[in-house]
Parts: C-alpha cells; sequence; structure tokens
C-alpha cells in the first residue's frame, strides 16, 4: 500500500512529544509529517477506544498503543522496551499484534534488547508491588497499560493491524505514593496542592517520586528511539507489503 498512515494511540502529551515537537493536548488529533496520525487520548480505556476510532475515521491505515507501561515482571527496568506480542483484556480475551509489523520494528532496532512477553489491561493504576505481583502471577503477563486492550479492539473491528509499543516507567518492585494513584488527572498531572502534602505526610516519598521522574525519562527515551529508527510511519508500509509478498 502506498502513502499508508500510521494511527498512534498516546494517553499522555508527554509521549505524543517522542512523536513531534509539538505542544499536545489530551483531546488533539494531529497529522505528523505524511505518514503519521497522533491522538492524544487521556489516560485509561474509554478514552483509548474514542481516540483509537478518531484515528479509524481520519484515514489511518493500522493502529498502534504507544506510550508507557508498568512493569510486571522484576526482569524490566525502567526504559525496558516491549513490543508484545498479545494484549490480555480484563475478561481474558487475548488480542494478537500484528505479526509482520512487529517483525519490521524489532529488525529496525538491531541489537536492542525488546521484550515479546504480553500486556495485560489494568483498569486503574497499579500502586503497589503486591498488585502487580498478583497481576502478573494471575495471567503471566510481564507489562501493563490502561489502554491497549481498548486499542485492540478497535484495531480487530477496523480489521486493522494493530502494533503494541511501551516502555516501562515504574518497575515491577516500585509501589507509587498515595499522593499519585489518588489526585492524577486524564493528562498524567498531579496538582501541586496533594503532591505537597502528601511529601509532607510522607517525606521518604520523595525518594520514590525521583526514582518515578528517573523511569519516565528512561521511557520516553525508549520510545525516542524507536521513532528515530523506523521513520514516520514505523515502517507500516513495509509491514503491509511483506504481508502481501
Amino acid at each position: 500500500m502506498s502513502g499508508a498512515r500510521s494511527g498512534f494511540v498516546v494517553a499522555l502529551p508527554s509521549e505524543a512529544r517522542t512523536l513531534c515537537r509539538r505542544a499536545a493536548r489530551v483531546g488533539e488529533c494531529f497529522a505528523v509529517g505524511e505518514h503519521a496520525l497522533v491522538a492524544v487520548s487521556g489516560m485509561g480505556e474509554r478514552h483509548a477506544e474514542k481516540a483509537a476510532q478518531t484515528l479509524v475515521d481520519a484515514g489511518a491505515h493500522g493502529l498502534v498503543s504507544w506510550g508507557c507501561a508498568a512493569g510486571l515482571s522484576p526482569e524490566l527496568d525502567p526504559g525496558a522496551l516491549c513490543l508484545p506480542q498479545f494484549v490480555i483484556a480484563t475478561d481474558g480475551q487475548l488480542w494478537p499484534t500484528d505479526a509482520a509489523w512487529r517483525s519490521c520494528v524489532v529488525e529496525a532496532l538491531g541489537q536492542r534488547v525488546v521484550s515479546s512477553a504480553m500486556l495485560v489491561h489494568a483498569a486503574q493504576m497499579l500502586a503497589s508491588v503486591a498488585a502487580k505481583r498478583e497481576l502478573a502471577a494471575h495471567c503471566g503477563a510481564a507489562v501493563a497499560d490502561m489502554e491497549s486492550a481498548a486499542i485492540a479492539r478497535v484495531a480487530h473491528r477496523q480489521g486493522l493491524p494493530l502494533l503494541v509499543v511501551r516502555s516501562v516507567v515504574d518497575p515491577a518492585g516500585l509501589t507509587l505514593p498515595t499522593f499519585i494513584t489518588e489526585h492524577v488527572d486524564d493528562s498524567g498531572h498531579v496538582p501541586m496542592a496533594p503532591l505537597l502534602r502528601g511529601l509532607l505526610r510522607q517525606p521518604r516519598d520523595l525518594l520514590t517520586l525521583l526514582r518515578l521522574a528517573s523511569g519516565l525519562r528512561a521511557a520516553l527515551a525508549s520510545l525516542r528511539a524507536v521513532a528515530a529508527c523506523t521513520g514516520g510511519d514505523l515502517l507500516l508500509e513495509r509491514a503491509l507489503t511483506r504481508r502481501s509478498a
């Protein structure tokens, strides 16, 4: 297919900036060059499904779940790159990602280590080490996010190829401070007042916050590296050509 366009669903504006330099807001959908569309959905399943359908309606030829994830496997450090072969929904439904597309991207990344382990849907932020451990034991997934299952449903419904590209922010051994899980908004922001109150109550949470910030930098750097290696369409046209050969 000549001129194939990839549709990227990203939850957060910071994730969108790994694909382009422009500032973006939740709810925006815009083109990046000739071969990519980006929809900034906000966090969560409902927002992601709406954004994915917006991309389909705008003419995307394949859907990408792009952004950060929570690590469930102790083997995955912050910044670890995951291109799962399957996405597990809440009801246990397995959604496959496109093998040809995934193969093209992995090949382009060369020697970079890429996990192919399953990703599972999380209905809410995984706040504790215990919650991550329980979810991993239940389904065998190595990473979790709140959007990929919804994007997979839309791709399946529309008969479009799906690719999931996620990088770990918080590893399996990190528990998030409650001021994050209780006050984070759809854009990934925590208001200053509850953040300061939380740090006053639990000053040691500052170390966790610094680790989380470091993890976010590592995750975003990994996503930028993927974008740099794969061009505007994330090699979708190459994958479609390979599938039809």
